[in-house]
């Protein structure tokens, strides 16, 4: 093991590699991620040519004499690439089919709406049940450990009043609701726990000794504590819906499992081609299978799945054509590490730089046929307005906007970026869609409804509102101004773009909610309101 101190802010960078292998890409991603880290740390580990190199950058643990793939972390909804191989083990063991409606597998005396009686395990495992990403009575006695006594009683009383817009399968959107009860029916068809179902069937057969839901002594002095930002946070569990993210797990141990999946003499073999078969597309380009998220990258297919609790985040991805594979955890809820692993694999070719490209001249009223909200499936859109300084700016769902510059011929070109987006019209000559051209891949989306009003304050007129507010115990708003947008970030959440659409006010468009500050007599901001679900929540502003 080789130790390297690039710098005191950096924090503990510790490699584990081939002798003479150079520092990769991903490493060296970390190591400036970890910069910004106001606690915990990262582990890495890359799998290429039958070799596994790890590594660590910030500080995930205390113990010095811990090597950095021996440290346990929470894996989130990387959980749900075990609960589909699961399914697919169950139907090669002849216990169920993938077309089983989940009737079939839950009590007699339940009585269901005939609409979700026919959803099948399939398609809870692909996400095209059209059952809500969480139920609509989870209402946790703790916040701040959300899914801890959600019981098999009140998930059966959530079933029984239930009824889909309209009969599955629907378009792909994500739901935590049906991959645990895909995992709490799995475990009853063999009459076992989850937890004795995932190491009966994945975890003894593999070797896979740390990756476990309850950890035991020995393993609990190797857990790495769980923050949100600067904020000590709780472990999470999962109780009857395990199945869509209660397994903590190591480096090593992943590595070794999704070595395991891309080897055709491994006892995973069968599941695995089942589960990586795609069932439905998912967002803009990508396809879902029973559990794996699948991406096209370079012509070859990715297998991945990105994890997050309220303390942890984790990416998981492997490549059968080349036998790659990459794993990083990370003992904090930002940044995510999905993010970091995708900007490390498509790294901008030399001299692709758009910084420097010279723009098209348009006039600023010409610019307003081109604004409007653009959706690209039911989860994701475009919006694009224009500024007051006559810019058209464009944003994705749950990321700030973009300004962009006009290239001619409806197409427009970002700076800050290599990303172009060409609009298109319809036969009466209306903007009625637009096409992103990003890193060899297009994402359409057509037009479906005039933009909003949005603001952008300067970064001055931002700084007042930046601090921490408090909503309730152990559940804080970090609100930071970054440049001229304002980012907040709820304990246990990501960090999410806000948009001023009134003086005092901000917008979230990733989800239906919104900020008010409040201010005293004297104009300083003392606290926050956040309106959501009908209901308006106070948060005050905390000293320091």
């Amino acid at each position: 093991m080789k130790k390297l101190l690039p710098s005191l802010a950096l924090g503990l960078l510790l490699l584990v590699r081939p002798l003479g292998a150079e520092i990769s890409p991903l490493t060296q991603a970390i190591m400036q991620a970890a910069a910004e880290l106001p606690a915990g740390g990262f582990v890495l580990a890359e799998v290429a040519d039958g070799s596994t190199t790890y590594a660590a950058a910030g500080r995930p643990i205390a113990r010095k004499d811990l090597p950095p793939e021996a440290v346990i972390f929470e894996i989130g909804s990387i959980t749900k690439v075990f609960t589909g191989l699961l399914l697919a083990q169950a139907v090669i063991d002849g216990k169920a089919a993938l077309d089983d409606p989940i009737a079939k597998h839950l009590p007699a005396d339940l009585a269901l709406d005939p609409s979700v009686a026919a959803i099948t395990l399939a398609q809870l495992a692909s996400h095209t049940s059209g059952l809500p990403r969480l139920p609509d009575n989870l209402n946790p006695a703790n916040p701040a450990d959300p899914y801890a006594d959600y019981s098999v009683e009140r998930l059966h009383d959530f079933l029984r009043r239930h009824r889909l817009e309209a009969p599955a399968p629907q378009p792909a959107a994500y739901s935590n609701l049906g991959t645990g009860l895909l995992g709490h029916l799995l475990a009853g068809l063999y009459g076992m726990t989850y937890a004795e179902l995932v190491t009966a069937k994945i975890t003894r057969p593999l070797g896979l000794d740390d990756t476990v839901i309850a950890l035991n002594p020995e393993q609990e002095s190797r857990f790495a504590p769980p923050h949100s930002g600067s904020t000590a946070v709780l472990p999470w569990s999962l109780n009857v819906l395990a199945g869509a993210g209660a397994l903590r797990s190591t480096a090593a141990d992943l590595a070794y499992f999704a070595q395991e999946l891309m080897n055709p003499e491994s006892p995973l073999a069968e599941a695995f081609a089942l589960a990586r078969q795609p069932v439905a597309p998912f967002g803009g380009r990508s396809r879902i299978g029973l559990g794996f998220m699948i991406v096209n990258r370079n012509g070859q297919d990715v297998y991945y799945h990105g994890g997050g609790t309220g303390g942890f985040r984790s990416v998981l991805e492997l490549i059968p054509a080349t036998g790659k594979a990459t794993v990083l955890l990370l003992n904090n809820d930002v940044p995510e590490p999905a993010a970091i692993v995708s900007a490390a694999n498509r790294p901008q070719p030399a001299g692709a730089s758009p910084a420097g490209r010279e723009e098209t001249a348009i006039e600023p009223e010409q610019l307003r046929e081109f604004t409007g909200v653009f959706a690209i499936d039911a989860r994701g859109r475009f919006t694009a307005v224009v500024d007051a300084d006559g810019r058209l700016r464009i944003r994705l769902t749950g990321q700030p906007f973009l300004p962009v510059f006009y290239a001619g011929k409806d197409r427009f070109f970002a700076r800050a970026v290599a990303a172009e987006f060409q609009f298109s019209r319809d036969e009466a000559g209306a903007i009625s869609g637009l096409t992103l051209h990003q890193n060899g891949n297009e994402v359409g989306a057509r037009r479906t409804g005039d933009a909003p009003a949005v603001l952008f304050p300067k970064a001055e007129e931002l700084a007042p509102y930046a601090g921490r507010y408090q909503l309730a115990p152990g559940l804080i708003f970090d609100v930071t101004a970054r440049g001229a947008q304002l980012l907040v970030k709820l304990t246990g959440q990501p960090t999410f773009p806000v948009f001023n659409t009134a003086p005092d006010r901000f917008e979230y468009d990733i989800v239906v909610a919104a900020l008010t500050f409040e201010r005293d007599a004297e104009g300083n901001v003392v606290a926050l309101i956040l309106h959501q679900n009908n209901m308006d929540q106070r948060a005050a502003r905390m000293a320091n």
